[in-house]
């Protein structure tokens, strides 16, 4: 295990120096996707509806963690296609256990989730947000999060070492899903949005933890079904990994 988890941070590691071997600004790029959310939400989220009138803190710290838990899942999800573009040649000419990618992408995630966590504990503390047994429950949200994401790479990483087309089209769909999420507004109570809502199943992974940053409880029971949904799907999708993961990797280069 050991052995397993220093590979995997190795890569994660070469991936770091050569994202940022010719920036300026270095690590400080991984906030500039969510300061430009956040500030263009709050810019014009009162115009839109988004948040009523006086209620901009609560909008703020819900938005926040909102936006950093899904780029977590994003992250834990995406990364593994990103890291095995880079390591193509490796992949062909060194057999390894092909998890390692799978566990570099959730490190990779864990730790930009890590840098970005000062802003929402500042953010907490500038607004008095109240210190609540609520917040008990956010590591458990990172490794449902974590765990789902993982899952998803399963699926998605031997198709897209298959197929170019998925690794061009998994960013689209993952903006999709963000938009039909409702982190940058509440969802409706009806309408068109209001089904999109509905029929969204991550919608029901992340609005149990979003407003954890203001005091509020997420419903326990929902919650536990998620840790337990969770850990099937991850269970399930490296099963599917490991049957297809070889198969895949004989397709890069041609």
């Amino acid at each position: 295990m050991k052995a397993f988890l220093l590979a995997a941070w190795s890569l994660v590691l070469r991936d770091y120096r050569v994202r940022f071997r010719r920036t300026l600004l270095g690590v400080v790029w991984f906030f500039v996707p969510l300061f430009t959310l956040v500030s263009v939400a709050l810019l014009v989220g009162k115009d839109l509806g988004l948040y009523p009138e006086g209620q901009s803190r609560d909008y703020l710290l819900r938005l926040l963690t909102g936006l950093m838990l899904w780029q977590l899942f994003a992250d834990t999800w995406l990364e593994p296609m990103r890291l095995a573009r880079r390591a193509n040649m490796l992949l062909r000419s060194v057999v390894f256990d092909a998890r390692i990618l799978l566990a570099a992408g959730a490190i990779s995630a864990v730790v930009a989730i890590a840098l970005k966590l000062p802003v929402l504990l500042a953010a907490a503390i500038w607004f008095q947000a109240p210190l609540s047994v609520a917040l008990g429950w956010f590591p458990v949200g990172i490794c449902v999060l974590i765990a789902i994401g993982m899952a998803m790479a399963c699926l998605t990483l031997p198709l897209s070492l298959a197929l170019l087309d998925v690794r061009y089209a998994m960013p689209v769909v993952q903006y999709a899903l963000l938009l039909a999420t409702p982190i940058f507004y509440a969802s409706p109570d009806s309408g068109p949005l209001q089904w999109i809502n509905q029929v969204n199943p991550f919608t029901y992974v992340m609005v149990p933890f979003l407003d954890l940053m203001t005091g509020t409880m997420p419903d326990v029971t929902a919650v536990l079904g998620l840790v337990v949904l969770a850990a099937c799907l991850l269970w399930l999708g490296l099963l599917y990994y490991q049957a297809k993961v070889r198969l895949a990797v004989a397709y890069i280069g041609r």
